[in-house]
């Protein structure tokens, strides 16, 4: 492709680089021809203007080149020529005999003249000076500079002939003026080094600096020392302004924005104890700079007789040694604690809005963020610029020098991690844990889950239907694998297959929205209780869990009270709109939708009671929390390596996973803290506990209610159409039994053959299947046991009822025979066996086993129960054995 470009590209005449007059003629017509003839004339003539011109151009250059090399050969020999007669004529003044006499008769009244120039001339080349100085960084000099200046301009001033200095140097007014300018701009310049932190500079450039701005504007040693600090003060409030108004910057440039101002925070206080603090003989470093001058006969060089200029400088000497009066210890250690409180403030105040650490969305990352800032004070190197000098106040290597700083400085062994970070930490971890708790009702809306059921699962015409839809449905027919508790046997893989089995069943019970609120339920207790246990991972691990322990309680505590409440709301409102559908009046949810929503309610609570492995954990003992100490331990690990901050670690666990030492001891301390700390549940849980059993149990009694209604009104007709029960004969599912009977005239035995009823009715069977299967419908086995005791007294109530009412009737009266009494007899103690376990009084102390942790009121209501239900069954049965003939039985 490119060769055909470049065969068709036209060449700079218009003609085809590849083609030539001839070709041109057996391809192109005369006219067009001619055009090209034309065009490539033209292009031709322009090409050759445009070369004369830049030809022309290039020899104007030339000549004006050459001109001015001429010019400069002229002015070369001009001053070689001025140099030769220079030369000539010191010789000639040297080899001179008058050369003396006229030195001899050199007039003294002109002296004071010369005098008076050399001094303006001192002026004159004073801003030169100072600007030599300002270039090379020699603060302190140029401002020793204008301070001479000052001085010879005063005493300019100050002499007899100060009228005639003005009128015969009437620049001198000038030229101070511009002297004068320089002080403002060497206070600026030193000024500006002070807030420069560049890597080069050393603490003998900030001495300086520091002794040039004392000396430029007058200013006393403590004026000095709140000079520097605040200095430092305005560098780290230049990074917080950065940082703060970076919107991309991450935890990491957040992290590392807070170690580079640890770092100024101790160079500070360090140099602090370096420039201003006497240790021992030796002089403070700033006092030593700006002390530490010249004689004066040699700083006024150019001036003849600088007499008085000494005097008045060894005056300035005088006062300026008076006004240097050394800082006490505890000016110093006051003030530098006070710049650090104000640092405090400065780091922990909002910028743009915001705290700069919130940034950080996580326990593990303030975890790390505090190892960095502690590895950062506890490093060698930041303070390796002063280690001499602690070397010579100490007298020997420091080992710890930010330690032995703060005791010589600050003068105590104060924490500064407590002083500036400990707080700020903390209410950013409470933070953390709200904003996890505030996503989590975000998450969960559990109103809007209920109310999400808005139509049964099929099309149903009535309780038969609905009782009926599930009959070719499986139910929940599964077992904790092998009695015990999931993840009860960490690291092993031994029975995962049968864990994973019975989690999968549990989900298919629960439902795919039931699973999602209760797993992040529990989630957000997990993350929570990791992100907390990341951060207890510090030296102050026990002062953190005092403080932060009851705080996640209290916040997981309401936001499950606050699930629990709408939950409650949810039940009242099915109850009601139950009631409504009961007494016949309209309403937009039919029974199904209502039971079915009663349902989700209880599932999900049931799972909150069972199955939220992290509820109990966070609102239990902190002693509890010891186990999940690994997995936030590891998680810090992780995150240590990605910093790399302690890659030569060499410690091996038993899994093989490289660990820090640090970490290790840290984990070691939160450990300690949890099993220091008091061994006791939080109210809360127990609270937890009962309101979330007492509306689980609610739930399902709605449910209940409902399918025992419904069964009792199918029982009921079938009960009232059972033509079986009028019938004089034995019917189908009667058999003979053979009575043996002692004759009371004799020692033998006589027999008797009494046809009796067998088995239930068919339709008490049906109730009772359709019972066992709506049980198992709705979770079976897995319900708490409670709730399957109401269920069979609720439903044995309805048919107690049913039967009481039966016999009440003039049909059972007049209609039902001895025969029917029999079978109605039998079909009231099968169900009754079923639905009550046979014996009340020994089903009573299996219900007591199951209501050991309940209230002693509850357990005494359901005992009332049991004893009623069992009474009115006993009525019920002495009333219909009043039925029965005894002598035509014996007959």
């Amino acid at each position: 492709m490119s060769t055909t470009a470049n065969q068709s590209r036209p060449a700079t005449g218009g003609i085809p680089w590849n083609q030539d007059a001839e070709s041109l003629f057996r391809t192109k017509p005369i006219s067009e021809i001619r055009t090209i003839e034309a065009t490539t004339r033209k292009q031709i003539k322009d090409k050759s203007q445009e070369l004369r011109q830049l030809v022309g151009n290039r020899y104007r250059d030339l000549i004006d080149s050459a001109d001015s090399i001429v010019a400069m050969k002229s002015s070369c020999e001009s001053i070689s020529a001025n140099i030769s007669a220079i030369h000539n004529a010191i010789l000639h003044s040297l080899s001179s005999p008058d050369t003396a006499p006229r030195a001899s008769s050199f007039d003294p009244a002109r002296a004071p003249a010369y005098g008076m120039a050399c001094r303006v001339k001192y002026l004159v080349d004073t801003p030169e000076n100072i600007w030599g100085c300002l270039d090379e960084s020699m603060f302190l000099e140029s401002s020793a500079r204008y301070i001479r200046a000052k001085l010879v301009h005063s005493n300019l001033l100050a002499s007899k002939d100060s009228k005639n200095v003005l009128s015969s140097f009437p620049l001198l007014q000038h030229q101070w003026q511009i002297v004068e300018g320089f002080k403002a701009q060497i206070s600026q310049r030193s000024r500006e080094r002070l807030l420069d932190q560049s890597i080069g500079h050393g603490i003998s450039a900030y001495a300086d600096a520091l002794a040039a701005v004392a000396i430029t504007d007058e200013l006393e040693p403590k004026q000095v020392l709140t000079l520097f600090v605040d200095s430092r003060k305005s560098i780290i409030w230049q990074k917080l302004s950065a940082c703060g108004r970076d919107d991309g910057a991450g935890s990491s440039g957040v992290i590392s924005t807070l170690c580079d101002i640890m770092k100024i925070i101790q160079i500070t206080v360090c140099q602090v104890g370096e420039l201003f603090l006497q240790v021992l003989n030796d002089m403070p470093l700033f006092y030593k700079t700006i002390l530490d001058t010249p004689p004066a006969s040699q700083l006024f060089g150019g001036v003849p007789n600088p007499d008085e200029e000494v005097k008045l400088w060894n005056l300035f000497k005088e006062k300026l040694e008076s006004d240097m009066v050394l800082l006490g210890r505890d000016f110093i250690s006051g003030t530098c604690s006070d710049w650090l409180r104000n640092c405090g403030k400065e780091i922990t105040s909002k910028i743009g809005g915001r705290h700069l650490i919130d940034v950080v969305t996580s326990g593990s990352e303030l975890s790390l963020a505090e190892k960095l800032i502690r590895e950062t004070m506890d490093s060698k190197q930041v303070l390796e610029g002063s280690l001499e000098w602690l070397k010579s106040v100490f007298g020997s290597e420091i080992e710890l020098p930010w330690k032995r700083t703060r005791e010589l400085v600050l003068g105590e062994d104060s924490d500064i991690w407590d002083d500036i970070f400990e707080d700020v930490f903390a209410q950013r971890m409470k933070g953390i844990i709200d904003t996890q708790f505030d996503e989590l009702r975000r998450v969960v809306d559990v109103a809007d889950s209920v109310r999400s059921i808005a139509k049964p699962l099929a099309d149903l015409a009535g309780s038969e239907d609905y009782l009926n839809r599930f009959q070719s449905s499986g139910g929940v027919w599964f077992v904790n694998p092998n009695g015990k508790k999931l993840g009860s046997i960490p690291g092993t893989k031994l029975h995962q297959p049968q864990e994973n089995d019975f989690a999968s069943c549990i989900s298919t019970y629960f439902g795919p929205e039931v699973s999602r609120i209760k797993d992040a339920v529990d989630i957000c207790c997990h993350n929570v209780l990791k992100d907390l246990l990341s951060f207890m991972e510090s030296p102050n691990a026990l002062r953190r869990l005092r403080d932060l322990a009851p705080y996640v309680q209290n916040k997981c505590s309401e936001s499950l009270s606050a699930i629990l409440k709408q939950l409650k709301n949810e039940l009242d409102s099915l109850y009601c709109d139950l009631e409504n559908e009961n007494e016949d009046e309209k309403s937009s949810l039919s029974s199904a939708i209502l039971v079915e929503r009663s349902l989700f309610v209880g599932r999900l609570l049931f799972a909150f009671q069972k199955h939220a492995r992290h509820i109990p954990i966070i609102l239990g003992s902190p002693r509890s929390w010891v186990s999940e100490v690994s997995g936030a331990a590891t998680s810090s690990l992780i995150g240590l390596k990605n910093a790399r901050v302690a890659s030569d670690s060499k410690m091996i666990d038993g899994h093989g996973r490289r660990m820090l030492d640090s970490s290790t001891k840290q984990a070691s301390l939160v450990t300690g803290a949890l099993f220091g700390a008091d061994d006791k549940l939080s109210p809360h849980l127990e609270e937890l506990r009962q309101t979330t059993k007492d509306l689980c149990i609610r739930a399902y009694n709605l449910w209940i209610s409902w399918v025992a209604s419904e069964l009792s009104n199918i029982f009921s007709r079938n009960l009232k159409r059972d033509d079986a029960l009028s019938s004089t004969a034995p019917v189908r599912g009667w058999e003979e039994t053979v009575v043996k009977q002692q004759e009371q005239s004799s020692d033998g035995q006589s027999e008797m053959k009494i046809s009796l009823p067998s088995m239930p009715s068919l339709y008490v069977t049906s109730c009772l299947f359709y019972a066992c299967e709506e049980i198992h419908r709705v979770g079976g086995h897995v319900l708490d046991v409670a709730i399957l005791q109401n269920f069979a007294k609720t439903l044995f109530d309805k048919v107690l009822g049913i039967y009481d009412d039966f016999l009440s009737t003039e049909v059972f009266r007049s209609q039902v025979s001895e025969k029917g009494v029999l079978q109605v007899l039998f079909d009231l103690k099968f169900a009754s066996d079923i639905l009550s376990g046979g014996d009340f009084h020994a089903n009573k102390d299996a219900f007591e086993i199951t209501s050991v942790k309940s209230p002693y009121r509850r357990k005494q209501k359901a005992q009332s129960q049991n004893s009623l239900m069992g009474q009115r069954t006993k009525e019920l049965v002495n009333l219909l054995s009043q039925r029965l003939d005894p002598i035509d039985w014996l007959t």
